[in-house]
């Protein structure tokens, strides 16, 4: 999962969790009292395959930074730091990525309920998954996943209804 990837990276960068005072999560983000400062990652749909046999995935992901009240300097230095860490990556710590591109390029900025600031950014994602079983049958295509041919087309008129 592309989350789990993004959370190793950032980690391994030393931008989160570890020595820092940014804690990490994948989809959720903690309230607990004490914490203000802390990062998440959620997922956020994606968009569709873009050939036939669907061999590169195409997903979206959202980095949100939160800090304290009125502590906008911080938070949007850390915002930087992973947004500059993120656009068109390229590791080891990131299997299959193609790239990973901001969708904007500034922060998203928001307070919560407690009026703490957040920010957030949105990518896009280019992955070639390992694990998609791709085959040609003698027939031509056959479906990646189901592991048929698909239906042939005809070119019947629509009924009227």
């Amino acid at each position: 999962m592309i989350l789990d990837d993004v959370y190793v990276y950032l980690t391994n960068l030393g931008l989160v969790n570890g020595a820092t005072s940014w804690p990490c999560y994948i989809g959720y983000m903690t309230d607990d009292a004490p914490q203000d400062q802390v990062v998440a990652l959620y997922e956020t749909g994606g968009y569709p395959a873009d050939t036939l046999l669907r061999e590169n995935q195409r997903v979206t992901f959202q980095v949100r930074v939160r800090g304290g009240r009125r502590d906008y300097d911080t938070v949007r230095a850390q915002w930087q730091e992973l947004f500059n860490a993120l656009q068109d990556a390229q590791s080891p710590d990131l299997p299959g990525v193609v790239f990973i591109q901001a969708m904007h390029y500034g922060p998203l900025v928001f307070s919560d309920d407690k009026s703490r600031v957040n920010m957030t950014a949105n990518f896009r994602v280019m992955k070639q998954p390992s694990d998609v079983s791709r085959s040609i049958g003698h027939g031509g295509f056959t479906h990646p996943v189901a592991g048929r041919q698909p239906k042939p087309r005809t070119n019947k008129p629509l009924r009227k209804g």
